[in-house]
């Protein structure tokens, strides 16, 4: 009898303890660079600072945007593209409050591919002249135009010297395999895995032309930035993730753990690969390349993928990072 009341009351503490976890819902793509926010799921990290996460996946920039300014998101990872700088210069209120996926030297999950039987053909970005490239985001603003218009201006060379068309990342690596396209930028795991399967070979990877370029970041929505120490709990509980995925990278935590984590959430389900691939940086601290948000802007605003650059630090508040690293 006393076994089953201490059961019974066990389960009422549980369930009374996650009545009190209030519920924030945070954005998804399913990608590796969404890492933080799994691991400090799967390791009670959240739940550590009070928080129950509720994963809600998105497709896209703009429905990443207009999610967050209706309340329907409190929090979500996306791109600092172009698409996002627009929607903010006409009103919309949101904050970019830390890192969430950048080519930290050593991190360059975006890689230039050349079509294998072109190997020796590329060897220098002068050698793209008059070749075909296909990148995601094309003429929509995206961070790999960016990386793309810094490796041409190195060897004199303008988007109209070659021919650029927009795929998407699988038909990317489909376009190498069958001979549509000459070179090619995609991200881990399809860099891996196309240079595994011979499709491709590595040119070279996106720290190499532009180290620390802000790929990715973590937004917070005006609905938890109303509820400031909630908004800082998250952040305390985000970055300790961050920490341990850096310190599984490093050797210094298991590896494995973060692997299997990742193959939970993610589209990437192959143990192998995670043993291959390049992972996206996370700076430990959160940190924003404001600096480099703030290029990207004007080369999008020169470009002809804004109508006018706007300053990057508007949209960013690191005071939610400062405070969790002080913890």
């Amino acid at each position: 009898m006393k076994k089953i009341l201490w059961i019974f009351l066990g389960a009422l503490f549980s369930l009374t303890a996650q009545a009190q976890l209030t519920k924030v819902k945070v954005g998804q793509f399913s990608s590796v660079s969404d890492a933080g926010i799994y691991v400090a799921m799967e390791k009670k990290y959240f739940a550590e600072q009070g928080i129950e996460v509720e994963l809600v996946k998105v497709d896209s920039g703009a429905t990443m945007v207009t999610e967050l300014v209706n309340g329907n998101l409190d929090v979500s990872g996306g791109s600092p593209g172009a698409g996002l700088y627009n929607a903010v210069r006409q009103g919309i209120a949101m904050k970019i409050v830390a890192d969430k996926g950048s080519t930290l030297p050593g991190h360059g999950y975006f890689a230039f591919l050349v079509r294998k039987d072109l190997a020796g053909q590329i060897k220098t970005a002068a050698d793209f002249k008059g070749r075909t490239l296909v990148v995601t985001g094309h003429q929509r603003g995206a961070s790999s135009e960016v990386t793309i218009g810094k490796a041409l201006a190195g060897a004199g060379l303008k988007e109209s010297d070659l021919r650029m068309i927009n795929m998407t990342f699988p038909d990317i690596v489909a376009a190498l395999g069958t001979g549509k396209a000459d070179i090619g930028v995609v991200a881990e795991p399809l860099v891996t895995q196309a240079i595994e399967k011979g499709i491709a070979v590595l040119w070279k990877r996106a720290d190499e032309i532009y180290p620390n370029q802000q790929y990715g970041a973590l937004m917070y929505g005006p609905g938890i930035i109303g509820k400031p120490d909630l908004a800082r709990k998250f952040m305390v509980a985000y970055l300790k993730g961050v920490r341990f995925y850096n310190d599984a990278l490093s050797g210094k935590a298991s590896k494995d753990e973060l692997a299997q984590i990742l193959i939970k959430h993610t589209s990437v389900k192959d143990p192998e690969i995670y043993k291959k691939m390049v992972y996206p940086g996370l700076h430990p601290n959160g940190t924003l390349n404001v600096a480099g948000m703030d290029f990207d802007v004007k080369w999008w605003a020169a470009n002809g993928r804004m109508k006018e650059a706007i300053d990057p630090s508007r949209l960013v508040d690191m005071s939610y990072a400062e405070y969790a690293v002080k913890q």
